[in-house]
């Protein structure tokens, strides 16, 4: 009921002995009153009990017997909580480490890289670069060219900050460049579908299996989402014990064929267990 320990029992031993005839006095107050004020004595010495370990002073010798009960209940939690956590450890070996699953924390390097004087990530079909500006540049203080094959970045004054051709082609079409919070970003679109393990061809490359290769599934093509929504069937119909999509397929090219011109079968009640197919 939320009571500390002891609390219900001692307020139901009030509730009795106020309500017994032989100690019964007269009063003017009701009788819900008289109720709430054995409520509020009892759960009033309880808070007392759960006072802090700074306090200098105690009521009675009464609270500090309470105060000492009450504190060796949450020693024995404790000690339980601490027999529960040895008990969940003792389940693993002592040299056992968890897999490290790769974290990238920085969303402007997502699946790319930090480098000198530019950021970049990418999906499977998409690259987002970051470029830091020089305080209070404007979009006409740069020059920035976007091609298939290559990119150029500079600034009016004649300073290259990006000059380099593409690993692979994009769609130059499709690019899109802005300026936000002192940050050149440009956005690109691949015009195939893979991962880039560099931005530019002179930029060392990025390890591809320690990027985060998944993808949602409605990104997918049809043909590769109806295949995985049959795998899963599959998976289902596994489970529950019951024949798979290739199953079905083959049992109905054998009724097919149970009838046929040539099978010893033909004119006979379907019954595949007739059949050892291996």
């Amino acid at each position: 009921m939320g009571f500390p320990p002891g609390v219900a029992e001692e307020l139901v031993i009030k509730v009795l002995r106020s309500c017994d005839p032989k100690n019964y006095k007269s009063s003017s107050k009701p009788i819900s009153e008289i109720n709430n004020e054995i409520m509020c004595n009892t759960v009033a010495e309880e808070i007392e009990v759960i006072a802090e370990e700074d306090s200098t002073t105690q009521d009675d010798e009464n609270t500090k017997e309470t105060a000492h009960s009450s504190g060796d209940y949450s020693q024995d939690i404790t000690t339980n909580e601490k027999n529960d956590q040895l008990k969940d450890k003792s389940k693993f070996p002592e040299d056992y480490k968890p897999p490290v699953i790769p974290v990238q924390k920085n969303s402007e390097s997502y699946n790319g890289a930090v480098r000198e004087k530019y950021t970049w990530a990418q999906t499977i079909t998409e690259l987002d670069i970051t470029i830091k500006l020089p305080p209070n540049t404007k979009s006409k203080d740069l020059k920035v060219l976007i091609n298939n094959g290559d990119i150029c970045i500079q600034c009016r004054n004649g300073e290259v900050i990006i000059k380099d051709n593409l690993p692979y082609k994009i769609k130059a079409n499709d690019s899109v460049w802005s300026i936000s919070e002192g940050k050149l970003l440009i956005h690109l679109e691949k015009v195939q579908e893979r991962w880039w393990d560099r931005l530019l061809s002179g930029e060392e490359p990025i390890d591809l299996n320690k990027i985060d290769a998944s993808r949602p599934l409605d990104e997918l093509p049809e043909d590769h989402i109806a295949k995985v929504r049959e795998l899963q069937w599959n998976q289902e119909q596994k489970l529950k014990g019951l024949p798979t999509s290739d199953e079905i397929r083959n049992m109905e090219i054998l009724k097919k064929a149970w009838n046929a011109e040539g099978s010893p079968f033909k004119g006979q009640e379907f019954d595949p267990s007739v059949l050892q197919i291996q």
